[in-house]
C-alpha cells in the first residue's frame, strides 16, 4: 500500500470544521490543531508551510462523519488492550474500539481541556463499568532543547477513571505518525540502558526491523509488515525524560521531521505494566511500545505509532485512577539538523543510525 498524502493545515482545518470545532494555536514557530472530537491533537506543524507530521486517515471526512476512532493524531486509550478492545479476549480476536472511549463524547470544559463520561465493557471479566471518565488538558511549551529549529510542542495532562476499585489498568498515550513507505522508511528510536530486550508484542520481530544500538533501540516504520515492539521499563532510561523519537523525511523536498514523546509518569517495574503481549501472555510486559502497520492490516491502515503506557491506576474510593503528564514535541529541519536534535534527545554520543 503506498503511503498516503500528508495534509496541509488549511485542508485539515476545513475537514475537521465540518464535524467538530477545531482550535488552531501558535506554538513555537509552528501551529497545533486540536478538536473536541476524541479530544484529539490532530495536527502538528513545526513548519506551518509544510504538511502535518501526525497521520490522519485518507478518508478523514467520511470517518469523522461515521464517528470512527480511526481518524489519526494523538489519542488516549485504556490499557490493557486485551480486556477492553477485543470481543474474544482469550484469543485476541475481533478487535473493536469502544465508541464510548474513542472518539467518546468529549465536552470542552476549559481552555484546551476536554472531558468525557463513558461506560466500558471488560470482555475478559464480562463486567461493564459505568460512570467512568477521562480528562485531557493541553498546554503549549517551549523547546526543551533550545534547538533553534522550527518547533511546536505541548504538555498533556491525562486522567482516566474506571468506576471499580483495584483494577489492573492504566491510561495509554498513542501518537500516529506518517511513513513514506518501504523506499523511505521512518525510524522510531528509544533511549535504553545496557543490553535492552526487544519484546515482539504480536510475534517475534526480525533483526532487520528492530535492534539495539549504543544507548538506544530502534524500530523500522514503513507500512510494509505488521509488528508491535515493546520495551521493558527496567531497560528504559529514567534519567532522560525523552522516551521515544520518530524520524522521517517529509513527502517532498529535502526537509525532515521528528516527533518526540517525553514523560517519566510511566511504570518503573514490569509488575506496574498492565498491557499483555498476545505473543506471550505470561511473559514480560512493556512500558514503551511502537506499532508498524502491514499492507494487510486493514483498509487505510498505513501509519506508525509511538506509544507510552502511563502510570498504573491507583484505587481512590470505589474508582481506579490513572493520572500522568507527558509531552509531545515536533521539529522540522535538514536531515543533519534532525539527527543532531535526536542525538541530544536520546543522550547519545553520536547521531542515531536510521533504517
Amino acid at each position: 500500500m503506498p503511503p498516503r498524502r500528508a495534509r496541509a493545515l488549511d485542508e485539515l482545518s476545513d475537514i475537521t470544521r465540518r464535524h467538530t470545532t477545531p482550535t488552531v494555536i501558535d506554538s513555537g514557530a509552528g501551529k497545533l490543531l486540536f478538536c473536541e472530537y476524541g479530544a484529539r491533537l490532530l495536527g502538528m506543524f513545526p513548519d506551518r508551510t509544510l504538511p502535518n507530521v501526525l497521520w490522519t486517515h485518507e478518508n478523514l471526512d467520511a470517518h469523522m462523519a461515521q464517528g470512527s476512532w480511526l481518524v489519526g493524531g494523538e489519542r488516549l486509550w485504556l490499557s490493557p488492550e486485551r480486556n477492553y478492545y477485543y470481543e474474544n479476549p482469550r484469543d485476541f480476536e475481533v478487535h473493536r474500539v469502544p465508541a464510548g472511549l474513542d472518539p467518546g463524547n468529549y465536552n470542552t470544559t476549559g481552555e484546551l481541556t476536554f472531558e468525557n463520561e463513558f461506560s466500558v465493557l471488560d470482555s475478559l471479566r464480562n463486567e461493564t463499568y459505568d460512570n467512568c471518565s477521562a480528562r485531557r488538558q493541553f498546554v503549549t511549551i517551549d523547546d526543551p532543547y533550545a534547538s533553534g529549529l522550527d518547533f511546536t510542542g505541548v504538555r498533556i495532562d491525562d486522567t482516566m477513571k474506571v468506576a471499580a476499585p483495584g483494577l489492573e489498568m492504566s491510561a495509554w498515550s498513542l501518537a500516529m505518525v506518517y511513513n513514506r513507505g518501504p523506499g523511505k522508511p521512518g525510524t522510531a528510536l528509544f533511549p535504553v540502558t545496557g543490553a535492552a530486550t526487544i519484546l515482539g508484542y504480536f510475534w517475534p520481530i526480525p533483526p532487520d526491523r528492530a535492534d539495539v544500538r549504543d544507548g538506544y533501540a530502534r524500530f523500522k516504520i514503513d507500512g510494509d509488515a505488521e509488528y508491535k515492539l515493546g520495551l521493558l521499563p527496567t531497560d528504559m532510561d529514567f534519567d532522560n525524560p525523552c522516551k521515544a523519537v520518530y524520524i522521517s523525511p517529509y513527502p517532498d523536498g529535502d526537509r525532515w521531521f521528528c516527533v518526540l514523546k517525553r514523560s517519566n509518569d510511566m511504570p518503573r517495574t514490569v509488575e506496574e505494566c498492565v498491557d499483555q503481549p498476545k505473543a506471550d501472555l505470561g511473559g514480560a510486559r512493556g512500558a514503551t511500545q511502537s506499532f508498524n502497520c502491514g499492507p494487510d492490516t486493514g483498509d487505510g491502515w498505513d501509519f506508525g505509532e509511538i506509544e507510552l503506557q502511563l502510570l498504573k491506576g491507583i484505587t481512590q474510593g470505589e474508582t481506579t485512577v490513572s493520572h500522568a503528564v507527558h509531552e509531545l514535541i515536533a521539529y522540522a529541519g535538514s536531515k543533519n539538523e534532525i539527527l543532531e536534535l535526536a542525538r541530544n534527545a536520546l543522550g547519545s554520543t553520536s547521531p542515531p543510525v536510521l533504517f
